[in-house]
């Protein structure tokens, strides 16, 4: 909630400067597609882990590849509002041997994991057809980690459903030609379902996107 009222609170004087230039400013829109490397996650390792983060490899999980698709409103000459959809295929859960333990999540699991980012966008003319570019917005991390856990009582057994998803900001500064945007930044948040109490978790990342 407090993410949300974050962009309504950026997005709102954007929209009045738009408003403001409509006579200048012809609205377009723009199509990216493009792959984002994301690095090892930084955080406290001291940090006291949840009892789900035994489940999977946190490092394992939030780094790696995805392949984004991000459709852009320009609203002024230099602003402009995005939406992109992440997917990556990768791991959910770690292997954990079967056993008559009380919790039992048995062999590794690898998904198809969803991500939805929402940002602003501000850019730079330093050439003619070639800009620097500020993005900054909220991400919906880790969608579609939905695993269940066996549960073993001395009177039977049980399930219950986790998922590793969290919200996180995300800060990215590029150059953008003509055809393709090259970029780098940081996701951080404090809230995650890796810890059991409040710690920032930074997750580094560099990206490259054609425009179509």
């Amino acid at each position: 909630m407090k993410n949300i009222k974050i962009l309504i609170f950026i997005f709102f004087p954007i929209h009045m400067i738009a408003q403001n230039n409509s006579g200048d400013v012809k609205k377009s829109l723009r199509f990216n597609i493009g792959t984002e490397y994301r690095i090892t996650p930084i955080y406290n390792v001291d940090s006291d882990f949840s009892d789900v983060t035994s489940f999977t490899n946190v490092d394992f999980q939030n780094s790696g590849l995805a392949l984004i698709a991000s459709l852009e409103c320009r609203l002024t000459n230099r602003f402009y509002l995005g939406y992109g959809n992440g997917f990556r295929y990768d791991l959910v859960i770690s292997p954990m041997p079967l056993g008559n333990n009380r919790l039992n999540v048995g062999t590794a699991d690898y998904k198809l994991i969803v991500e939805h980012h929402f940002y602003v966008g501000y850019e730079f003319k330093v050439f003619r057809n070639n800009e620097f570019f500020v993005n900054f917005g909220i991400s919906l991390m880790n969608r579609n980690t939905d695993f269940s856990v066996k549960e073993v009582f001395d009177v039977g057994e049980g399930f219950s459903i986790n998922n590793f998803t969290y919200g996180t900001n995300k800060l990215s500064v590029g150059y953008s030609t003509k055809r393709a945007n090259f970029y780098l930044g940081m996701y951080f948040t404090r809230q995650t379902p890796f810890f059991d109490q409040t710690t920032f978790f930074m997750v580094p990342h560099i990206g490259l996107s054609y425009k179509l």
